[in-house]
């Protein structure tokens, strides 16, 4: 008997939806910037020729150019393109309008990163009449708010990461159902490389154990897989038959970190240190106080030219939250680096957190510093961030942080931990 038979919860046909939404960052440039519509963009966070594009729009995927691709390169293959740098507030003001219309559905909704989400369909509306129905109003919504110019594609099937991989079968605006039927056809249709999560290295793997194709991996026995890949052998032999072994459950936050490369005009000194310990330190603790959280621990780590690393870290120390402490932290820390040689990274994590509102009331504890940060927070959250800056930040205002995270916190921040269905 195969053992996927005794198995107590079976593959359920148009269980779940992945949504992938087209070109998003160059989608979302052409959508505030009307110049851009109908032209080839490369979105990019140098527009220097080194640069590299991080998101390629629709006509300019045309061209050959792709997420990687140096801007020079990019520029080659098609003159006309347009180079724009990246704006990741108005990429995550996107992501969030999108998540609202997802959730406005009867879904249980899961971002994947800033562009994907899957929604997991109640059992009344999983019929192919009734998710097309739903894909459609999904569409459509999108269409009401960013008339045309900000499109998705959508993958219907049993698990997450078939879901996934027939979103990229019909680009842009699609919709694919992938049921047990079409598997076999599905398999014979793409080649190893086009698996979500099979790379160069695994592909070598597998072909050392005489698999060539997807077809010939879904072919494979339990046993051939389990003997020659273990327990993630077994794993691949489900998911590709549509069971679902992809869910993981969302984590709180253990730590929050930033990193910073200091290039090209790496600080040599402490003084000069202090500038981008400012502005991480600033950074940091609005992320903290964003979450209601409070930590013990920090740690300093510096990245020099030639390659090597200090660090030095306090792993107990009294709670804290506010920028004043994180930076005075920081200073401390500081001082037990040597510095002989131009800086190239900086980076500060912060541990040992807890629930603020969990912490005992301390009466000896001075306010002032954290309700200076909350008013900063909360007028910078109103009126645009560095609306207000901390003067000790003020000369850092050249320095960087605004990067799009890929998961992480704008993952967490719409979804629910304690969902018995799917995080048990």
């Amino acid at each position: 008997m195969r053992p996927e038979i005794l198995l107590k919860n079976q593959p359920v046909e148009y269980s779940t939806v992945f949504v992938d939404m087209n070109s998003f960052f160059a989608s979302v440039e052409q959508f505030y910037d009307p110049k851009l519509r109908g032209r080839p963009v490369g979105v990019s966070t140098s527009l220097s020729a080194g640069g590299s594009i991080v998101a390629a729009s629709i006509e300019a995927k045309n061209y050959g150019i792709k997420t990687g691709t140096k801007v020079a390169d990019a520029q080659s293959l098609c003159p006309d393109i347009t180079i724009v740098h990246d704006s990741p507030n108005s990429y995550r003001r996107i992501h969030r309008q999108i998540m609202d219309i997802l959730h406005a559905t009867p879904c249980y909704v899961r971002a994947k990163s800033i562009d994907e989400a899957y929604l997991k369909v109640p059992s009344y509306l999983q019929n192919r009449t009734s998710i097309i129905g739903l894909i459609a109003g999904i569409k459509q919504a999108l269409n009401d708010l960013y008339y045309g110019h900000i499109l998705c594609s959508a993958g219907v099937a049993s698990n997450i990461w078939l879901a996934k991989m027939a979103t990229n079968i019909q680009k842009p605006d699609g919709l694919v159902m992938v049921d047990k039927t079409s598997l076999s056809d599905f398999y014979k249709s793409i080649s190893l490389l086009d698996m979500t999560g099979i790379n160069f290295r695994m592909a070598r793997r597998l072909y050392d154990i005489g698999i060539q194709d997807p077809h010939q991996f879904y072919s494979a026995s339990w046993k051939l897989l389990t003997n020659k890949m273990g327990i993630n052998g077994g794993k691949w032999y489900l998911r590709m038959r549509g069971f679902e072994v992809d869910i993981e459950r969302i984590q709180p936050n253990k730590s929050i970190s930033r990193q910073i490369t200091t290039m090209p005009n790496p600080p040599r000194n402490r003084s000069e240190v202090m500038v981008y310990i400012n502005k991480i330190s600033v950074n940091l603790g609005a992320r903290l106080r964003s979450k209601s959280l409070s930590a013990t621990g920090i740690a300093l780590s510096v990245g020099f030219a030639d390659g090597s690393w200090q660090g030095s870290e306090f792993k107990r120390v009294s709670f804290f939250r506010s920028d004043k402490e994180i930076i005075g932290l920081s200073m401390m820390l500081l001082k037990n680096i040597i510095f002989d040689r131009p800086v190239r990274r900086l980076s500060i994590n912060i541990f040992n957190m807890s629930m603020s509102l969990q912490l005992p009331f301390d009466v000896f504890e001075d306010k002032k510093p954290l309700m200076l940060s909350c008013a900063i927070d909360e007028i910078n959250d109103k009126y645009g961030k560095n609306t207000i800056m901390p003067l000790r930040s003020l000369n850092s205002a050249h320095v960087d942080l605004n990067r799009v995270g890929f998961a992480g916190d704008l993952t967490r921040e719409r979804s629910n931990p304690t969902d018995k269905q799917y995080f048990s």
